[in-house]
């Protein structure tokens, strides 16, 4: 039988995650799933394959050796034979019921692309829970004008139409020649460049884990600060590949955004931490902007206030936001 869905899930060197991710697929309880497991130049991972679950294909890829994330998304669209396809990375997991939701949604209204609410946890989920520690979520409604300011629809969240079945799917790829945010890149070339509709599922569908550990920042706040310079240096490529009109609000809010590093920069270079969440926490600040429940000359001491901790904070990080989508 066809494959209705394939979702493509990259991996290296995290065997343990990678079965828990799978595992939160099984949990779906839907037929005619294909997973799509690239090994990107990691440790053999066929034990923690899921072999012989009833109505559920895998597939395997392996490189001999590292590609990075973005070639080996690529990889897996190459083969993807859904009809649909979805992302999960290796170290996060679905929740219940996610692609029957995605897929009705789909089905039903037409759209390209739907991308479900993520719940953020700093601390390890079990597959098919939703973790109750964390108050944290990506839940911003769709706004093509705020995604060209800020990336909200993280990877694993988002569940396509794929093009293969439609036409030539070469568009349909990831940049592996952008170290970070190929994603958001992806996003705006889907949007801004090939016309596709988003629409967000308003309900938690995908567990996000952020990890305040990361083992590429421990040489401490100087490798910290190359990571976070990098995030810049990237930014601005993305944003100068699709400009804007120079006094408009979305080039106000690039900006504004431009801002959130100076100061995330600013804080680290004097020895000091950011606070836990800041860059989901400055998100919400320049989305509270950009929507007007924030008024704009408060913008740069709310990104002060919720990156540094100084300063009073009158955005709420965990409140709700604009009127959801209903689908």
């Amino acid at each position: 039988m066809a494959a209705t869905v394939s979702v493509i899930v990259p991996t290296r060197d995290r065997t343990d995650l990678l079965a828990d991710a799978l595992r939160s697929v099984v949990l779906q309880d839907l037929s005619g799933i294909e997973v799509v497991v690239v090994n990107d130049g990691g440790a053999d991972v066929a034990g923690a394959l899921p072999l012989g679950v009833r109505g559920m294909t895998v597939r395997l890829l392996s490189f001999p050796r590292s590609r990075g994330p973005a070639a080996a998304r690529n990889a897996g669209l190459e083969i993807a034979g859904g009809r649909f396809v979805a992302f999960l990375d290796d170290d996060d997991m679905y929740l219940p019921g996610h692609l029957d939701r995605a897929l009705s949604a789909l089905e039903s209204t037409g759209v390209d692309a739907v991308y479900a609410d993520c719940v953020l946890s700093g601390v390890r989920a079990v597959p098919g829970e939703t973790p109750t520690g964390s108050p944290y979520r990506y839940d911003f409604p769709y706004d093509p004008d705020m995604l060209s300011v800020a990336n909200f629809v993280p990877t694993t969240a988002v569940v396509a139409r794929n093009p293969a079945h439609t036409a030539p799917a070469s568009w349909f790829r990831f940049d592996p020649e952008l170290p970070i945010l190929v994603d958001w890149s992806l996003w705006l070339r889907l949007v801004h460049d090939r016309g596709w509709s988003f629409a967000r599922l308003p309900t938690p569908g995908v567990v996000y884990h952020r990890s305040f550990a990361d083992p590429s920042l421990a040489g401490g706040a100087a490798a910290h600060i190359r990571s976070l310079s990098l995030y810049e240096d990237t930014y601005r490529t993305i944003i100068a590949r699709w400009p804007v009109p120079p006094t408009g609000r979305v080039a106000r809010f690039r900006g504004h955004a431009l801002t959130m590093f100076e100061v995330a920069l600013g804080q680290l270079a004097t020895g000091s931490r950011l606070t836990p969440f800041a860059y989901e926490n400055a998100l919400r600040v320049l989305h509270a902007g950009f929507t007007g429940r924030l008024d704009e000359s408060a913008v740069r001491g709310q990104l002060v206030a919720v990156l540094t901790g100084v300063g009073a904070v009158d955005v709420d990080p965990c409140g709700p936001l604009v009127a959801r989508v209903q689908l």
